[in-house]
């Protein structure tokens, strides 16, 4: 069952960072990739949340069994989606636009927030709720109804 549940964490962590990294770089899918000349946008968006996946799920059962509140944990894991989908973003776009012409980061980082905010949001949320929906995090407290059973 816990592997399960690791699979389940990885697979809703995967789909939603390429969904993100896929509909905010779609308007450079026809712009050439400076680090490989032959790669498509869908060859970037579906290798780059491999990565990030498989870190964000180990940072997930780590916070798991260190912090207690499920509330906590959920936000702390749905802030470093953010990050890290932010930051596939950032490379497609340090690789797909701003190699090729003349951007400050402050212009690389505006064009990235401006071209993902509406997909990052979006995506945070559904991660968010699916999180708290889905019993994935199981923290060792013990609920109201649990305790007064012993009282009884």
């Amino acid at each position: 069952m816990k592997v399960l549940k690791i699979i389940l964490f990885f697979v809703i962590v995967y789909v939603l960072s390429v969904f993100t990294a896929y509909f905010s770089m779609i308007d450079y899918e026809d712009t050439v990739s400076s680090s490989c000349l032959e790669c498509s946008l869908v060859r970037d968006v579906f290798l780059l949340p491999v990565f990030s996946s498989i870190v964000l799920t180990f940072l997930f059962f780590v916070f798991k069994k260190v912090l207690k509140k499920r509330m906590f944990i959920s936000i702390v894991i749905v802030l470093l989606f953010i990050t890290f989908s932010f930051l596939n973003n950032y490379y497609i776009f340090i690789d797909r636009v701003s190699a090729w012409s003349s951007f400050s980061l402050q212009g690389e980082i505006m064009g990235i927030i401006s071209d993902s905010y509406l997909y990052l949001i979006t995506s945070a949320a559904i991660f968010f709720m699916v999180l708290m929906r889905l019993n994935i995090i199981n923290t060792n407290t013990v609920s109201v109804r649990e305790s007064t059973q012993f009282h009884e």
